[in-house]
């Protein structure tokens, strides 16, 4: 099972759930690869041995670890407000971010507001996504970056208290055409935390 190296130590430098998610992805191309200490917060490994998870220790969510830690190259790093990010030395980058923070923006303005902080152009419609009883939206983006044209992935989900985005980016069409089933394997492997659970949402509109 791996570990992130010291957690305890960056707890007390977690400015809590209510980072903004959309900095980390702008932040994101602009340190494609490099790892920054910040409110990354603390998570907790956990679940079975045959299939190891982060466990967030305030939002109560788990997720998979990202299969392309098992490669060559890949590895965890740090970025502001980043929940968690790997990375690979050719510049493609993968990260999850949460947000929570009073908002009544209907689904498709979050997407959109993650959309423009990457700076990526559209391509092709978004569509809509269901995963742990959240609906979500997934959009493919394009950036031009230094005479390179990076090709972005995102999706957005959003629960009862929190956001959750997920970013990958990738130097060329043909490396995010290999890397995205994996890429979905990844968020597809959410669970909400209890707070953001549909049916915790759901009794606390009938109180």
């Amino acid at each position: 099972m791996r570990e992130d190296a010291d957690p305890g130590a960056r707890g007390d430098r977690r400015q809590g759930p209510g980072c903004d998610s959309v900095a980390i992805m702008r932040s994101a191309l602009v340190f494609l690869a490099v790892g920054l200490m910040g409110c990354a917060g603390v998570r907790l490994p956990a679940g079975s041995e045959r299939e190891p998870r982060f466990r967030h220790r305030e939002l109560g969510y788990e997720i998979a670890y990202p299969e392309v830690l098992d490669d060559p190259g890949w590895e965890t790093g740090r970025l502001d407000e980043a929940d968690l990010l790997v990375r690979h030395p050719d510049g493609t980058l993968w990260a999850l971010a949460s947000t929570c923070r009073a908002t009544r923006a209907p689904l498709w303005v979050l997407a959109a507001e993650l959309a423009r902080a990457t700076g990526g152009t559209p391509r092709g419609e978004s569509r809509r996504v269901l995963q742990g009883g959240l609906d979500g939206i997934s959009q493919r983006l394009e950036r031009e970056e230094d005479g390179q044209r990076l090709q972005i992935k995102t999706v957005t989900l959003r629960g009862a208290r929190c956001t959750y985005d997920w970013v990958l980016i990738a130097p060329g069409e043909k490396r995010l055409a290999a890397l995205e089933p994996g890429f979905d394997r990844w968020w597809q492997s959410f669970e909400p935390g209890p707070t953001d659970r549909p049916e915790e949402a759901a009794a606390g509109e009938g109180r």
